[in-house]
């Protein structure tokens, strides 16, 4: 890739890698924000738990305002840092407290309303009428009153602010009742730009976690250092990786082009058999690559990168024009024999192409007859696509070609699209044939498969059979043809030729016998 493609690939990486890092963030930040304010609730609810056990246990042991019961408040006070004053309230009056014997005081309006018209734990803030200072007061109820805490709010503050600043939040403690916001701060925080809440049910209070326009900034900025260096790095990488896979893919590409040149390419052939007697019918050509250097190479290893360059095409075209030579051969040991080619569904949409399909095809004799083109089902195509697919199919039948289409089974050609196109063969694909013994869903496909085959009066090929018993269910089903490594896997053409001189075998089992031959006599060579 020139450098500008670069500069701008690289570019795009950053800006990629930055918006994965705001998404990170963003995820961080909620998991952070609700594992926070999780862990506080478990907190506040605990000490708030602890505050009413001991206060009810106080309470069944005394009477509210005798000598042991102001005594037990006092304790209580004594021993929570949170707790200022413990009062005890009877018919809206201020009776005493851990502190106050005698006071029968009427309780102010303002904390009557926030109190008097529920019956559970209740939290308010409030300004306290004995002190005249800002307190947060916690409610208990009592059969026959209330125990109102006064609550350090500025201690509460300071924890709760130490508590979720340590993790670059803001946190406040809410009246869930009357939804006011930060009782435990005079100065209320209504500026979140991102926050969570959760409400406690039993003592009425509602929490807020979340962050500021300044904590989000912050915790941006903290990881972003880490998160640059990453991401720039990450980006070089990219960018190199996509060099080098770039130029190994042009350098296969040229590697390709060579070899088409210096006709490197040629065919593997692999028998198809009558499924009832074993006898050797056709054969389909598998493309290979005798490398200069590399020697053979399997398709796997460039069929993709011919395909996507279109160097497939004049591969094609050559595999076809050496098929005619060695068709010749064929024919003159046994001359009721097929060759099936693979092509796209691209090329034969391709006029051009097609044109130059035929020109070879009159050229040579030997390929017009007994010759069979066959694409995968797994190719899609449009509707305007299948005219010209059925066109280019019509004008090789022309020339003496017969269709047969791979991989049946596994696409979505509709039966409407497989009578409209008039293929002479199915070719069941291997992953039914392979599992149909052993499972009965696929054993269902199977028959369907083949019961669709004979509606459409089409010869059926089982590929990839590779044990006896799939090779008998294949011919209990009626598939009248067989391909896979039971009979005979992929050989050399001159292998082929030597494998077809031989007597046709009388029977299935000694065709598997003469394939193990042949297959031992290669090994030897």
């Amino acid at each position: 890739m020139n450098q500008p493609k670069n500069i701008m690939l690289l570019i795009l990486c950053l800006l990629i890698g930055l918006i994965l890092d705001v998404i990170w963030v963003k995820n961080n930040i909620n998991r952070t924000t609700i594992d926070t304010i999780q862990d506080l609730d478990i907190a506040i609810d605990s000490h708030l738990n602890k505050i009413k056990t001991d206060l009810t246990r106080v309470d069944s042991n005394t009477i509210p305002c005798d000598k042991n019961n102001r005594k037990g408040l006092e304790k209580l006070n004594f021993d929570s840092p949170v707790i200022q004053e413990i009062s005890y309230i009877e018919n809206d009056i201020f009776l005493c407290s851990d502190r106050v014997r005698k006071s029968n005081i009427k309780i102010e309006d303002s904390h009557l309303k926030r109190f008097e018209k529920h019956n559970g734990y209740v939290i308010y803030r409030a300004t306290s009428q004995r002190r005249g200072i800002n307190a947060l007061f916690f409610m208990v109820p009592t059969p026959s009153g209330w125990y109102r805490i006064m609550l350090d709010s500025r201690y509460i503050d300071y924890w709760i602010k130490q508590y979720t600043h340590r993790k670059q939040l803001a946190g406040c403690l809410g009246n869930a009742v009357d939804n006011l916001i930060c009782l435990n701060s005079p100065s209320p925080v209504n500026d979140f730009i991102y926050k969570k809440q959760m409400r406690s049910e039993k003592y009425s209070y509602l929490l807020t976690v979340g962050y500021t326009k300044e904590s989000l900034k912050n915790a941006f900025f903290m990881q972003f250092p880490y998160a640059a260096a990453i991401i720039i790095m990450l980006s070089i990488f990219t960018v190199l990786l996509i060099n080098v896979s770039v130029n190994f893919r042009r350098s296969i590409k040229s590697d390709i082009q060579r070899g088409i040149r210096n006709k490197e390419f040629y065919a593997y052939y692999q028998p198809i058999v009558n499924s009832k007697n074993g006898h050797w019918i056709g054969a389909e050509l598998l493309v290979r690559w005798l490398h200069p250097k590399h020697g053979v190479i399997s398709p796997a290893e460039f069929i993709h990168t011919a395909e996507s360059t279109g160097l497939i095409n004049a591969i094609t075209l050559h595999l076809l024009e050496r098929a005619a030579y060695e068709k010749t051969q064929i024919q003159a040991e046994n001359n009721n024999t097929y060759i099936s080619i693979n092509v796209t569904a691209s090329m034969i949409i391709n006029p051009r192409y097609v044109t130059e399909l035929i020109s070879i095809i009159s050229k040579y004799p030997s390929l017009q007859h007994n010759v069979v083109f066959e694409f995968t089902e797994r190719e899609t195509f449009s509707s305007t696509e299948l005219a010209e697919l059925q066109l280019g199919m019509q004008r090789l039948r022309e020339v003496g070609i017969k269709w047969a289409l791979d991989d049946f089974g596994t696409g979505y050609a509709g039966l409407s699209t497989l009578q409209s196109l008039r293929f002479d063969i199915l070719k069941i694909d291997r992953t039914f044939v392979a599992s149909s013994v052993t499972d009965a869903v696929t054993h269902s496909i199977l028959d369907n498969i083949a019961e669709m085959g004979h509606t459409l009066h089409c010869t059926m090929v089982a590929e990839g059979v590779e044990t006896a018993e799939q090779a008998e269910y294949v011919d209990d089903l009626e598939i009248e043809a067989s391909q896979g490594y039971f009979y005979a896997k992929p050989m050399p053409f001159d292998d082929y030729l030597n494998a077809l001189s031989q007597p046709a075998p009388a029977s299935r089992s000694e065709a598997v016998e003469t394939n193990t031959t042949t297959e031992h006599q290669q090994a030897i060579k």
